[in-house]
């Protein structure tokens, strides 16, 4: 199945632009999801309250968790299962260190993930990508399409 989807935010730029399309397949094998391609994929965030965000080591009731929509991501893959992935720590957007992923391992100037079986590890190719630097390897499942191509503008050139 083929499908249009837009790009919203700055995660992909220079690669892709705020307000494009892109055209994107749903794969009917794991096999098609490859390295260094262009994928969209449904996450979902998770909120905690605010008053409970405060202090170290913290707990947080099961109720008080918030979970919003899943949103549709476009990002690229750089990691695929059993990768070690390392992330230069000066690549990393200036939010990013209070946020990096526990699972991550900090050696020297590089984070580091090893990327389990059955996820992928993704990234956004702009600077202020929120992505597997902050939420980890991402489960294959949660992948949707691979992107073939952006579309023209078809605004009109004045």
């Amino acid at each position: 199945m083929f499908k249009i989807v837009l790009v919203s935010g700055q995660s992909m730029i220079p690669t892709l632009r705020h307000g494009e399309q892109v055209l994107a397949w749903t794969p009917f094998a794991r096999q098609f999801f490859k390295r260094g391609g262009i994928v969209t994929l449904s996450h979902v965030h998770l909120h905690l309250p605010t008053d409970t965000q405060s202090g170290a080591g913290f707990r947080t009731p099961i109720a008080g968790i918030q979970q919003e929509q899943p949103e549709l991501f476009v990002k690229r893959i750089v990691g695929l299962p059993r990768d070690t992935v390392r992330i230069p720590v000066h690549q990393s957007s200036h939010h990013i260190p209070a946020a990096v992923d526990p699972q991550a391992r900090r050696d020297g100037s590089n984070w580091i993930w090893r990327i389990p079986d059955d996820h992928v590890f993704i990234r956004g190719d702009g600077p202020y990508s929120i992505d597997s630097v902050v939420w980890g390897p991402v489960p294959f499942t949660q992948l949707r399409q691979v992107v073939l191509c952006r579309f023209p503008s078809f605004q009109r050139i004045s």
